[in-house]
């Protein structure tokens, strides 16, 4: 008798199994189909089959986020005029004997070796500052004339010397290419019809003015 049972039994369970299990496959393919279409509202297709992700629109940039590049990188040259020249070279142990020779200044029957650059013109020139920077210094010398000594990021202090109207004063910031007085005429310089005598200090030592312009303080 249970055999019997058993066996009328088995056969419904089958049949149940089996209805279950096509039900169990239509309901995924459903949930499989409908992920599918929403999948596809979000994406776009393009004309080689490659999908691609819809992009945003750009927002339009502020003025106020746009960054000004750095300003006063590039060195100048301490004067604005054409008609300046060079009268007088930096003396450098390297260069030409002719090269030398005019890098020489005689004072008072004593030869001395110049450490800077000494521009020349036959009319009055503006100095200015060939980087922004501070005044440190300003000051008086009989034989020089007036100097102004600028001190300058990267360890660079860079001095003007026999120069009239003075426009700064010690503390003072400029900006690059600011006027800081005209160029002179100074004992030392008496030969020339009005000049500027240059220098510029690299951590603590004397350079050549004429490479110095063709640097990049931010590659100091």
């Amino acid at each position: 008798m249970k055999s019997k049972s058993v066996k009328k039994l088995f056969i419904p369970s089958v049949y149940l199994v089996a209805v279950l299990s096509v039900v169990g496959c239509i309901y995924l393919t459903i949930n499989t189909l409908g992920a599918y279409f929403k999948e596809s509202d979000e994406f776009k297709y393009s004309i080689n089959g490659v999908t691609e992700i819809p992009s945003k629109p750009v927002q339009p940039v502020q003025a106020e986020d746009v960054k000004e590049p750095n300003s006063g990188s590039n060195i100048i040259r301490p004067y604005n005029s054409d008609k300046v020249s060079i009268g007088r070279n930096f003396y450098d142990f390297e260069a030409d004997s002719k090269k030398q020779e005019n890098a020489i200044i005689f004072y008072e029957n004593t030869y001395m070796q110049n450490t800077g650059v000494d521009y020349i013109s036959d009319t009055e020139f503006n100095v200015i500052s060939v980087l922004s920077g501070k005044v440190i210094s300003v000051e008086s010398d009989e034989n020089l004339g007036n100097i102004i000594k600028i001190e300058h990021d990267k360890d660079i202090v860079t001095v003007y010397e026999g120069i009239d109207k003075i426009t700064k004063k010690v503390g003072d910031i400029v900006n690059q290419g600011e006027v800081l007085g005209v160029s002179s005429k100074s004992i030392i310089n008496s030969n020339f019809a009005s000049s500027l005598h240059f220098e510029v200090y690299y951590k603590g030592e004397v350079i050549d003015p004429e490479s110095f312009y063709t640097l990049n303080i931010n590659d100091l």
